[in-house]
């Protein structure tokens, strides 16, 4: 019996040996390839990216790559401080939005009733709209080039909201249309401080950051304010970085807010659950919270994706929740597979880095057989009997490729469901009575709706 046991034991420890070995090269794998992905940042005299990966909000992968300040060649870490330009705005809106769900202010109510001195020909703005871009309100900084200000002059949060006010009408009628506006985001936040009368940046530190332990996160509002380990932006010029870093700005609810990978790992465990915390947003306001960042909005009767500080899409047959932003050299973007339970953040500060570009490329290693699945309808032969011409369409490593003898040829890009660009040609497949692609109709842009048809197997 005893012998039978260590037998059992043996065998029980080979397969856990093996699984452990199996996950570690996986592990080992998707690190290589992430790598490789960021090498062309990784240098010693260039500003660079930082990038962490998580999974059901856990670290997976976490680095730095490239330089954080060139003056004295600070290298970029897990603890790199970067502005995070436009992917601040779904902390304003949570910030805004947890005030809706303590009764404080109500989603359906005019700006007006909140805001003194609101002007006449914004008075049919909603809360809501503000959440949305379907306000109407010419964009604040689109405003501040108009009346020759500069980004970098002096302004704090009233000013801004001076400027706004000075609009003089709508771009459309409030829920008819989608135009993004920085003007929405910024009145959100001073919405915030006006009912929470306490500054903005205060209120969400009590609310989220201090309680979550994102010791390292804020909303600048103070330009004169120390922040250890800030990476400075870059923008480039005949191959040659120079500063870019706008000092004076404090400008806060679109933008303005600095946070590190270190504390973005917080975030994730509270949007997955596995975050503990005590004081400001309580847990049952922070369920509540969840689902109404990414409920459904609408413009004019029709759905449209962008949600309370988040976009919501579908790439490659899998939802995305995501957001960018770009900056004066400063390029973010935060992308979650939520059906996966894959997220990735990239912060980069350099004006010639594409992080949305480069997270893309991370969820087509982590998602590569979900994607391959999805895509695999697409892949064949397609022909056009009367130029005649050949295309042919493959499925490798999570991406659907065109060769054909000319350019453009390789890497597609999905704009939706059924709708496909090559460069800048445009594909829209068609289907059968089975829904079954059966072909496309390519567009170039002086040729349109050439016709192609796919070659059953």
């Amino acid at each position: 019996m005893k012998q039978i046991q260590r037998i059992i034991l043996v065998l029980i420890l080979v397969v856990f040996n093996a699984d452990f070995s199996n996950a570690q090269q996986s592990a080992d794998a998707i690190s290589d390839k992430i790598q490789e992905i960021f090498s062309e940042y990784d240098r010693d005299n260039a500003p660079g990216c930082a990038v962490s990966v998580f999974e059901n909000g856990q670290v997976l992968f976490s680095k730095g790559y490239g330089i954080s300040n060139l003056d004295y060649g600070i290298v970029i870490s897990d603890s790199t401080r970067f502005y995070m330009a436009s992917v601040s705005k779904h902390f304003t809106a949570a910030a805004a939005d947890l005030l809706i769900i303590r009764g404080e202010l109500d989603e359906a109510a005019y700006v007006r009733d909140y805001l003194e001195n609101w002007p006449e020909w914004a008075s049919e703005v909603q809360i809501h709209h503000l959440f949305n871009h379907t306000s109407g309100l010419p964009d604040i900084y689109g405003l501040m080039s108009i009346a020759g200000m500069d980004i970098n002059d002096v302004m704090d949060l009233e000013d801004y909201m001076e400027v706004i006010k000075k609009g003089e009408e709508l771009m459309f009628d409030p829920g008819t249309d989608f135009s993004y506006s920085n003007s929405g985001y910024t009145t959100l936040a001073f919405l915030v401080q006006e009912i929470s009368e306490i500054s903005f940046p205060e209120f969400v530190k009590r609310e989220f950051f201090e309680p979550f332990g994102m010791n390292s996160t804020h909303f600048h509002d103070d330009r004169t304010r120390i922040v250890p380990n800030r990476a400075i932006s870059h923008t480039v010029s005949n191959g040659e970085y120079r500063r870019s870093y706008p000092g004076n700005f404090q400008g806060v609810g679109p933008g303005g807010l600095y946070s590190t990978l270190h504390d973005w790992e917080k975030w994730e465990q509270f949007w997955y659950g596995n975050l503990s915390w005590e004081g400001g947003i309580t847990l049952e306001e922070s369920a509540e919270l969840k689902q109404r960042m990414v409920a459904p909005t609408f413009a004019d009767g029709e759905e449209i994706d962008y949600r309370k500080g988040l976009r919501v899409n579908l790439r490659k047959g899998s939802e995305i929740v995501s957001h960018g932003g770009s900056f004066r050299g400063f390029k973010t973007n935060y992308a979650r597979y939520p059906a996966n339970g894959y997220s990735m953040v990239t912060l980069c500060n350099r004006v010639d880095a594409d992080p949305g570009d480069l997270n893309n490329q991370i969820a087509d290693v982590l998602l590569q057989d979900s994607f391959n699945e999805y895509l695999s309808e697409y892949e064949g032969v397609y022909i056009n009997d009367e130029l005649p011409a050949e295309y042919v369409l493959k499925v490798e490593d999570g991406n659907l490729l065109l060769e054909r003898r000319l350019s453009p040829n390789g890497k597609m890009d999905e704009e939706e469901r059924d709708k496909w660009k090559a460069g800048s040609w445009d594909f829209e497949f068609f289907r059968n009575d089975s829904d079954r692609v059966s072909g496309f109709y390519v567009t170039t842009g002086r040729a349109e709706n050439v016709e192609f048809t796919k070659v059953e197997d």
